[in-house]
Formats: C-alpha cells, structure tokens, sequence
C-alpha cells in the first residue's frame, strides 16, 4: 500500500458517522497511513471505539481525503441498499478512491457486503484501493488473488501496536473498546450524583422563578413566549458567565473538571429558552469546538429532565464541529428520546445524514444572537 496522508474528514451519514484523524506531528491534523495494519488502525481512532460487525468505507484521494464512512454489516437482503447508502455518502464528498473494510467475525456476510459496496463504487468511477475483511486480529485482502501476499487464512496484525495508534494515543485520542462504551461518555449521572444534580438544578429553577417573578417552577419549564421575551435579556449575562467561567480553566480535561452540578444546572435551565441557546451557539468557532464539546459534554452527563434536549444538541453540536460525528451521533440519540422533535436535533440529524461537513459552518453572529435576547450593544 502506498503511503497516505489524510486530513481531517468530512462527517458521514447515519448510521454511524466517524470522527477526524490524528496527524505524524501529534495534533490530530494528518495521519500517515503506511500499511493495512495502519489503515485499519485509522478506523478505530477516526471513529472512536473499536467497529464491530461494520462496514467502513475510508476515502484516501478527492475532494474530502480521509472522509469515512460506517454502517452497521447488513443482512443479506439489505446488502444492495447499504452499498448504495454507502457509496452515495462518498460520492457526496468528492471521494475519486477508497479503502472498503469490513469488520466482522462472519466471513460470507462479510465478504459478500465488501464485494458488493465495492462493484457498487465502480459502477460510478470510484476506484477501490483495497477491499479488506477483519476479524480483529487478522485481515484478508479481497481484491488480492495472490496467496503469497495474502494468504488463505489471513494475516495477523495487532493495530494497537502501529506507529499510528501510538500517534494517536500521544496526541490524546481515546479509542473506547465499543460503541456502547461510547454512549455511556454522555450517559446521565446514576446514583446519588444524580440526586445531587436534581439538587443543584431545583436551586438552579429557583433562582430563575426569583430574578423573572413567576409563581412557580412549572412555569418555567413550560415557558410561554412571554416569559421568554423576559427571561432573554435577564438570562444572557449569566449564560455568557457561566461560560467563559467554564473556558477560562484552559485545556478540555480542565474545563469539564471545572462544571459543577451548580454551573451545569445554571446552563441547562437558562439554555433551555431557544434565545439563550442560542447565545451559546454563537460563541462555537472551529477553533474553540473542542473546549465547547467539553463543557457541554460534561453539563450533558449532569442535566436532567426537561431540560436535556438543548444542553445534548449544544453538546452535539460542538462534536460535529470537532469532526467527532460518532459523539454527535450518542448524544443526538439521547436527544430523541428526550424530544423527539426538538428542531436544533433535527437540524443536526439532518446534516449529518446528508454528509454536510463542519468546514462549511459560519458562525451565528454574536451581535445577532444579542439582539435576539433583547441585549444591545
């Protein structure tokens, strides 16, 4: 395999987006795929956790190197559809090649649905690098007849030990072993830390009932337009207080170290007004989506009900800004169970679904976000 180098991608569609990859220099930016055993080491580290029973169709040349794709391995009805659901997802993106993997410890199936997704890219000029089938421990290339190379009963690699993952593993990337291990990063608190977060946000709904003089606490989680309209300009400074507290401790572990239940419970209930969700929208560029996803990833494993559906889609958000589309994906699903038509979600589901990429995000314009809360300047 020729060397490669691939930056940060694009974020595939549903079911399963991927995250952006590492770089040589130890900042996530490229990274240099040498062998198979690196190519299949990309995958995890793009993604988050370690594929089980997936297809993976990585783009190594065109308009979005690096873009990767993930879908759940089909049944064998389903196998047409998914490699078309796949091979429009890299077409979207400009993708001239790719690798074509497959994770999975059930040969046929999985041999049949790389097969197919590949003969499905050909047919629209997409060329395949390599077609590959994993077991985790050994890969069998697919599109390789010669035995010498690629031998009957495979080949055995261990990705933990390229140089890439270790690149990876210097640079801060976590590989979690499972995408269920993924999900519980954005699980709520259990226990008596969940009875401390109710706590925190009855004292939270209490000092908002003071400052906007309602009668009580339901009023405010059912707020009319009204209130809204009062609330905005009241809540806006504490919202931008309460986060540029949280900023202010410097590196991401620092920042979600730094949300206490209080801070949580003051985002959650303020934000959950659509003017000052909003407001904090505003403040996500690029360049501060990792110190964001931080700080609403931790207020998301904090909040509790009604008031999840904005603190999950800010903290959505900020993950498929950073390229994490695999997070942004857990947190949207624990989002349509909280509201299912939460329009911000919905948004969001649908950009990823239609493979929009982060690189095309402007910014909400502070000034505009301010007026929508009734602040002038």
């Amino acid at each position: 395999m020729d060397d490669l180098d691939l930056p940060p991608p694009a974020d595939p569609p549903r079911p399963q987006p991927d995250g952006p990859p590492g770089s040589d220099a130890g900042d996530l930016s490229v990274l240099r795929v040498r062998s198979v055993p690196d190519l299949l080491a990309l995958v995890p580290v793009t993604l988050g956790f370690e594929p089980e029973e997936s297809l993976v169709a990585v783009g190594v040349a065109g308009r979005h190197a690096g873009f990767q794709v993930r879908v759940d391995l089909p049944g064998p009805g389903a196998v047409k559809d998914v490699a078309q659901q796949v091979t429009a997802a890299v077409r979207s993106q400009g993708c001239t090649r790719v690798a074509v993997v497959v994770f999975s410890r059930q040969p046929t199936i999985a041999e049949r649905a790389a097969r197919v997704t590949a003969a499905t890219m050909a047919a629209v000029g997409v060329e395949t690098i390599d077609v590959l089938r994993t077991d985790g421990g050994r890969y069998w290339s697919l599109s390789c007849p010669d035995e010498r190379c690629c031998p009957p009963l495979g080949t055995p690699y261990d990705a933990r030990a390229t140089a890439l993952r270790a690149q990876a593993t210097v640079a801060g990337r976590v590989v979690a072993p499972d995408r269920a291990s993924l999900v519980r990063r954005f699980a709520p608190v259990a226990g008596a830390a969940r009875r401390a977060a109710g706590e925190a946000m009855r004292r939270a709904e209490d000092e908002a009932v003071a400052v906007l003089g309602v009668r009580d606490r339901g009023r405010l989680r059912r707020p009319s337009r009204r209130l809204v309209s009062t609330a905005a300009p009241l809540g806006a400074p504490r919202v931008d207080a309460a986060i540029d507290l949280l900023l202010s401790a410097g590196d991401p572990q620092a920042i979600a170290s730094a949300v206490s239940d209080e801070r949580a419970a003051t985002l959650a209930v303020w934000c959950s007004m659509v003017p000052l969700r909003d407001l904090a929208w505003s403040r996500m560029t690029r360049a501060s989506a990792g110190d964001h996803l931080a700080l609403w990833t931790a207020t998301s494993q904090r909040v509790l009900p009604p008031y999840e559906p904005a603190v999950l889609s800010l903290a959505a958000f900020a993950a498929w800004l950073t390229g994490d589309g695999a997070s942004a994906w857990c947190l949207l699903d624990r989002c349509s169970v909280a509201d299912p038509e939460y329009s911000m979600a919905a948004l969001l589901r649908d950009a990823l679904q239609r493979c929009i990429g982060p690189d095309v995000w402007l910014p909400v314009p502070r000034g505009l976000a301010l007026r929508a809360c009734g602040v002038t300047s």
